[in-house]
């Protein structure tokens, strides 16, 4: 069977499988060195926003609504995939992935299934893990990441239960602008007894300000700029230490603000742990390298100390 996949947490997922050779495509956030070399890349970075006229506006939410980036379907009709596994984001849900299935059966040119897999809760992160490796029919495998992922989380959140408990945490995905993580990442800091900063009922279409951070005095700040790099998230330091108020939050005065990247910090594949690593560590006020990689991120006094080093 030949699968394309359109995000990388789907090609890490199917690698760890051992399914790599039935990989025909992948996304462009993939490195295609080592067993990925020669795959088709079926994806690209979103652009701005065209106005596209007649047939053309199917194509164009076929290709924004099956991945978090955009999928490219003259690459993905080149790769001739039996399998496609995204992540759909069109509002319509399955019944995007049923119109979607058909208007690819049609391009390839032969009977093409579609799969979309996401997870904004861990229950729904543990069911993706075990749903990936159906399809490839090495479902055991599935259940024992799983069950694997689980049970270290419930380890992390049992020893550093007293240290945890009840903080008020706030994950930012963004700092220029400001944007405020939800989903899977707040939902992994629920089940680790913490409580996710979430948006008040009526305010999710306003844009998010420093003022709720403030309002909700937050005991731990998460900083994990979507898609960067550590280097690139420490620097945002001199944006935040700017904005009102800044001083009086609880997590700034304790020094309980925590840096790392946001390159993989929200894909819910197989490295989900590294994440869940840093969370509970900025919970529990763990020192780098404690139960995580050393300098996985850095903490706010330790920056403050180490400026000329870093921002």
């Amino acid at each position: 069977m030949r699968i394309a996949t359109l995000e990388p947490f789907l090609t890490e997922l199917l690698m760890s499988f051992g399914a790599e050779g039935q990989l025909c495509a992948v996304s462009h956030g993939c490195g295609l060195d080592g067993s990925l070399a020669g795959r088709v890349v079926v994806t690209e970075p979103r652009r701005a926003a065209e106005r596209p006229t007649g047939s053309q506006e199917d194509e164009e939410r076929l290709m924004a609504g099956l991945c978090s980036s955009r999928a490219v379907l003259s690459s993905l009709v080149q790769s001739q995939p039996d399998l496609v596994l995204a992540q759909v984001s069109d509002p319509a849900g399955e019944q995007f992935v049923a119109w979607a299935q058909g208007i690819l059966e049609r391009k390839i040119g032969k009977r093409v299934a579609l799969r979309s897999f996401a997870a904004t809760s861990m229950m729904e992160l543990y069911a993706m893990f075990e749903g990936v490796a159906e399809v490839v029919g090495k479902g055991w495998l599935g259940r024992e990441l799983a069950q694997r992922t689980k049970a270290q989380i419930q380890d992390w959140t049992r020893n550093f239960y007293e240290r945890a408990r009840n903080k008020r945490v706030t994950v930012l995905s963004s700092v220029a602008p400001l944007a405020l993580t939800e989903g899977l990442v707040a939902d992994l800091v629920r089940v680790m007894t913490g409580q996710p900063q979430e948006r008040s009922e009526g305010l999710e279409a306003r844009p998010f300000g420093w003022a709720e951070v403030v309002q909700n005095r937050s005991d731990v700040v998460i900083v994990a700029p979507c898609g960067s790099p550590l280097e690139e998230s420490v620097k945002t330091l001199q944006i935040l230490e700017k904005l009102p108020d800044w001083e009086s939050v609880p997590a700034v005065k304790r020094g309980e603000v925590v840096f790392c990247e946001g390159a993989r910090f929200y894909q819910p594949g197989p490295h989900f742990l590294r994440t869940a690593a840093v969370v509970i560590s900025a919970m529990a006020g763990l020192d780098s390298g404690y139960i995580t990689q050393r300098d996985e991120y850095f903490r706010l006094r330790f920056l403050e100390l180490h400026r000329h080093r870093f921002v």
